[in-house]
């Protein structure tokens, strides 16, 4: 009698069953490698993704504070302020008025050898600020120490408000080699620099200004005309009025 070696029944499930190993053993390896195929795939698409937005929304207007200097030169051997030195006051009480907040400071120097040249310039001074149209109130007077110097000046200073676009440092990357295929850093700048300009009071950012007070004349007028059941409109003239053409169908 044949050995169990040798049994041909035996011999052929011997060969399905290593047929069938190798044939589990192709699927699992073709599934870990799919599998891994498709984790790398999500990998790439799940990377963070930049928010779409307007061109102006990375760089937003932001308002600073700063201070408007004007330094007027002082000799001892002067009589006042100079011709110059006026029409240089004249453009500087007219940027207060523009753009200026808060007090106009005058800072003369204290003992210093123009201590007494920058009196009669500081009356001088503050005839033409007022002269501008800037109330005496908001002028305020005080000193700086400036004991054992030659030649200290007068100085003016007042607050204004500057519109700024944030984070334009005007440098521009190379774009060539740029795999992320962004937007660059300063993309939008030019739209919020020329915004940030135009505003006439940068200060409406900070605060928005008082509601003014209607005008009681007009609202009485109105009134009137409609008690007696006239129209309440002002008249129109015939530059304001338009009419459609109907010269073509």
């Amino acid at each position: 009698m044949a050995g169990a070696g040798t049994d041909p029944l035996a011999m052929f499930w011997n060969k399905e069953e290593a047929q069938m190993r190798h044939y589990l053993s192709n699927r699992t390896l073709k599934a870990l490698l799919g599998g891994a195929l498709f984790l790398g795939l999500g990998a790439c698409g799940t990377a963070p993704k930049t928010p779409w937005g307007l061109p102006g929304d990375q760089h937003k207007i932001t308002v600073q504070q700063t201070q408007e200097n004007l330094s007027l030169a002082l000799a001892p051997n002067m009589a006042g302020l100079t011709e110059a030195q006026k029409r240089k006051l004249h453009g500087y009480a007219a940027a207060y008025l523009d753009h200026g907040y808060g007090p106009l400071a005058i800072s003369a120097p204290q003992g210093a050898d123009t201590s007494i040249v920058a009196g009669r310039a500081i009356q001088q001074t503050r005839k033409i600020l007022f002269e501008a149209g800037i109330d005496w109130a908001v002028i305020a007077k005080g000193r700086y120490q400036a004991s054992g110097t030659t030649g200290s000046p007068l100085l003016l200073s007042f607050t204004r408000y500057e519109a700024r676009a944030q984070g334009c440092d005007g440098r521009w990357r190379n774009l060539v080699i740029h795999p992320g295929n962004n937007e660059s850093d300063n993309f939008g700048c030019a739209l919020a620099t020329n915004t940030a300009a135009m505003i006439a009071n940068p200060y409406d950012l900070v605060r928005p200004r008082a509601t003014e007070p209607a005008s009681t004349a007009r609202r009485q007028t109105v009134m009137d005309k409609y008690i007696a059941g006239e129209a309440t409109s002002g008249k129109r003239t015939a530059d304001e009025k338009g009419t459609v053409s109907s010269a073509v169908n």
